[in-house]
Parts: structure tokens; C-alpha cells; sequence
């Protein structure tokens, strides 16, 4: 007989929402981690992205609070804001609690934002751990390591790296010894392992063998017999029929092309990278889980913490070396039970090995096929490529998306379809237009939107990095200060 959640000792409340979540049968990750947390086992767990590892702490990490007390008692960390704000979500919706509080910290909002979230004392705080550093550095919460019982470390690999190790220990020093510890991660190699082993002793392991993780993906290796990409993927996309795909790139450059390609080719596709602000990428993420983009095309910002509801598939545009960033790209898609299908574009005998590489360690087979690139512009009605203009309204002029789609369609003469991601800051919006509306909206002198005159020009790649070197500037002037004035005073870190 199958195993049911039924089966473990979780809350009657957690049990009750689990049906209305879909949640009826527990995957591998689950049936094994969570029986070893309700019995207060530390865990490393190594399962595969997409497998459920955020129920399987979240479950039992829920069902063991005390909701009668007022206070953090699990504290989640995370490497990514994306990630932090991924976990937060899917906690809230792990039972029908009415009292179970969840926080998050992480940066691209506010300090204030941030400190606000600890003093409200939630009972799980999901946090990334420069931030929560940030936000403890020289204020006194005397209630914040009291009553944490619960420690997740998710993506455990990332999170003691050489750049997160000395963070991540300062707080580590916090937590009582009596405290339950649990680390997840898509890998988990033999020097990481010791690192951990070196922290928590007293840890057992977890290892779910990869054909057993991944058993919802097909892979295939997609041979170019012209070894053009480009018309590869556009060949792909027509021959599979393709209706939605995350997309991934080595590099921001070739994001760009990819987009621009596609675009010029009636595919509906936007890109998304780490040169995008916080507000960028959320806007053109929520456009891509509503269907209103079809095809993302990214760097390996998103191979992590974003959960995409029933991808159909993913494309290697470029094939990764590394086998954690190979595992952590396929598992975007076959998330929570759906099936979903890896592509690798296959240019040349050096990608065709490394990819029989990745699966002959893996242990999973791999499907080869042969697509002929067929002649340019095959698809009609060319789109032109894609490019971002600045308007100089914002919200303080209670300007919404609406009213700038409405803008763009009367004076651009622009169907909804051509208007690409919007983002909408204090002073001033940002929008994705195809480049032959440029000249046309420029020109509108005196046109308004709201009854408020705006004027529109080209925002500029050199404009965009230099807007995000100057704010990663501020970002480590601030860090620099507070380092200064910690030895100035001599102040713990923490």
C-alpha cells in the first residue's frame, strides 16, 4: 500500500491542507526526511531540485511549533532573495494555521522593511544570511537566538562557499547546540560534506540516487546539422511545439541575442539576468508563471529557487560544464509529480561529450536527435528586436501598468502583444518596445498620460550598467562603513 502523509505524526492542521494543495502522495525526498525530522534527527539530505525538499523540512518543522509561544523558533537561510521569498510563500501554504506567522529578510527592499519583519517575531524566519547580518549588526534583540529549536540551511553547497562561509558561521554561533539541524542541497560533494561534518558532528545523511530524483524528466541532446543555434532553438520550438520554455545562456550577452532572435521570429520571449533590478526581475518572473511570456531566457539566476508551476521543459542554449549547475537547470521543470523535458543544444564534439559525461555519471540515459535547420525567416511577419525606453512618470504620479500599455497603443500605435516587460519605479517606468516605435514616441511632444505630460528616449545599455555598478558601489560603501564603525567602537559583528 502506498504511503500516505497520513502515515507521520504531523499537526491535524498541516494534514488537512495538504488534499487542497495537491499534496496526496509523498515523494521520495519526503518519505524519507520527513519520519527522521519528527524524530529530531539532524540531516544532510542530497536530492535533486523539484523532488519537494521544502516540504520535507517544512512539513515537520510546522507540525513541531509551539503556538502558544511568541517567538522565532525556526530559522530557514537561504542564498537568494528569489529563493528566500520562494520559501516563505510555500511555507504560508502548508497548513490552515490561522496563528502561524512566517518573516523574510533579504535584500532589494528596505532595512526598515527588514527589521520590521524580525521585531513582528514570526515563528519561522526565512532569511538570507548577509542581510539578517545587516539587520542584527548593532541592535539589540535579545529574544531572536532564544527559542530557535529549528535550523534549515537550503542550498547548503552555495551557502559555504568561500563567499557566504564567514556569514553563515557568525550566525551559526548563535545557535543553541540544542538546536535541530537540517542542510539541503541538489549536491552535495565530498568537501562539502566534511565542512558540514565539521559544524554538527552529530549529522546523519541522506542521499537520493539521481535516476530516482529525476525520474520525471526526459533528456535529450539535440544534434545541429548546420551548428547554428539560433536556428536551431527556433527549429526546436516549431518541430516539438513548444509552448513554453525556460531558456539558459552562459552568458548576459547572449541573453540578449537569444531574446532579440526569437523576437524577430513571432516567439514570445523576454529575458532575464542579474543586470535587471529586484523590481525588474519580479515584474517579468510573475509575467512568466501567468503565461504572458512563453519563453524565458536567462543566465543561471534562475537554475535556482524559482518555482515554476509545470514547465514543460528546458533548454541548455549553452552547455553547462559543471554537473550541479546541469542538475540545478533541469530541475526548473518535472517539479512536484509533472513530467517535464531537459534540451541540450549540441553544437560541437566537445559539448556532445561533456553532456555523456554529466549522464554517465548521473546514471541517466539521454535521447540524441537530429534537426535541420530550416531557411531564415521562415516564420512571416518578422517582429522587430526588442529595446527599453525610460518615461518620465512613475507611481508618486499614481501612474499603473494599465495606463501605460493605454499610452503605448494610442501613441505608438502598438498592439499589446509588442509591449514587453513593464517595471514601474517612483519617478519612472521602464518598458520593453519593439525599436521601430522609438523614433515615432519621441516625437509625441506634449502627450500625456493621466494628465500628465511625459517625455520617452532610449534607455541605453552603458545607461543600465551603469546604473547597476553604481548601485553595487552603494551597496558595498554601506557595508564598508559599518565595518569601520564596528572597529571604531568595538562592537561584536553581530
Amino acid at each position: 500500500m502506498a504511503l500516505t502523509f497520513r502515515k507521520f505524526q504531523l499537526h491535524a492542521r498541516v494534514l488537512e491542507k495538504l488534499p487542497l494543495l495537491g499534496f496526496h502522495l509523498p515523494t521520495a525526498v519526503q518519505e524519507k526526511v520527513i519520519p527522521q525530522l519528527l524524530q529530531k534527527q539532524n540531516l544532510i539530505v542530497e536530492a535533486a531540485t523539484g523532488t519537494g525538499k521544502t516540504a520535507a523540512y517544512g512539513l515537520p518543522v510546522i507540525s513541531g511549533l509551539n503556538f502558544n509561544k511568541r517567538a522565532i523558533q525556526a530559522l530557514v537561510l537561504t542564498p537568494s532573495r528569489e529563493l528566500t521569498r520562494q520559501v516563505a510563500k510555500d511555507l504560508a501554504t502548508y497548513s490552515t494555521i490561522p496563528s502561524l506567522r512566517i518573516g523574510s529578510v533579504f535584500g532589494g527592499t528596505s532595512l526598515q522593511e527588514n527589521i520590521r519583519q524580525v521585531k513582528a517575531v514570526p515563528q519561522i524566519l526565512v532569511a538570507v544570511p548577509g542581510r539578517l547580518r545587516d539587520v542584527l549588526d548593532g541592535r539589540r534583540f535579545p529574544f531572536f537566538w532564544r527559542d530557535i529549536n529549528f535550523l534549515i540551511i537550503d542550498e547548503a553547497d552555495k551557502l559555504l562557499e568561500h563567499g557566504f562561509q564567514d556569514e553563515v558561521d557568525a550566525l551559526l554561533s548563535n545557535v543553541k547546540k540544542s538546536a535541530q539541524v537540517a542542510l539541503f542541497s541538489a549536491t552535495i560533494n565530498k568537501q562539502v560534506e566534511e565542512l558540514i561534518r565539521d559544524r554538527f558532528p552529530k549529522i546523519r545523511t541522506v542521499r537520493l540516487s539521481y535516476r530516482e530524483a529525476l525520474n520525471n524528466i526526459k533528456f535529450v541532446s539535440v544534434i545541429s546539422e548546420g551548428r547554428n543555434e539560433n536556428s536551431t532553438l527556433k527549429e526546436l520550438i516549431i518541430q516539438k511545439k513548444l509552448k513554453s520554455a525556460l531558456i539558459f545562456c552562459r552568458k548576459r550577452d547572449a541573453v540578449y541575442s537569444v531574446v532579440n532572435y526569437l523576437r524577430s521570429h513571432r516567439v514570445n520571449a523576454e529575458e532575464y539576468h542579474g543586470m535587471m533590478d529586484q523590481v525588474e526581475r519580479k515584474a517579468v518572473m510573475d509575467r512568466f508563471r501567468s503565461g504572458k511570456i512563453h519563453f524565458l531566457v536567462a543566465t543561471d539566476l534562475a537554475a535556482r529557487g524559482l518555482d515554476i508551476f509545470k514547465l514543460p521543459a528546458v533548454i541548455n542554449f549553452h552547455t553547462p560544464d559543471d554537473l550541479e549547475v546541469y542538475l540545478h537547470r533541469a530541475g526548473r521543470t518535472g517539479r512536484a509529480g509533472s513530467k517535464g523535458t531537459c534540451y541540450n543544444l549540441v553544437t560541437s564534439g566537445r559539448e556532445q561529450e561533456t553532456i555523456r559525461q554529466i549522464h554517465a555519471e548521473i546514471g541517466i540515459g539521454i535521447t540524441e536527435v537530429t534537426i535541420a535547420p530550416g531557411r531564415e525567416g521562415k516564420l512571416a511577419n518578422p517582429a522587430e528586436k526588442q529595446v527599453k525606453i525610460h518615461l518620465t512618470r512613475g507611481k508618486k504620479d499614481k501612474i499603473r501598468k494599465a495606463d501605460i500599455v493605454g499610452y503605448l497603443a494610442n501613441e505608438g500605435g502598438l498592439w499589446a502583444d509588442q509591449i514587453g516587460t513593464i517595471s514601474v519605479y517612483g519617478q519612472h517606468t521602464i518598458v520593453s518596445v519593439p525599436d521601430g516605435a522609438i523614433a515615432h514616441l519621441e516625437e509625441a511632444v506634449g502627450t500625456k498620460i493621466k494628465g500628465k505630460t511625459v517625455k520617452i528616449r532610449r534607455y541605453e545599455l552603458d545607461e543600465q550598467k551603469a546604473r547597476a555598478k553604481s548601485v553595487k558601489k552603494l551597496v558595498e560603501n554601506s557595508k564598508e562603513r559599518k565595518a569601520k564603525r564596528n572597529r571604531m567602537s568595538g562592537k561584536p559583528k553581530i
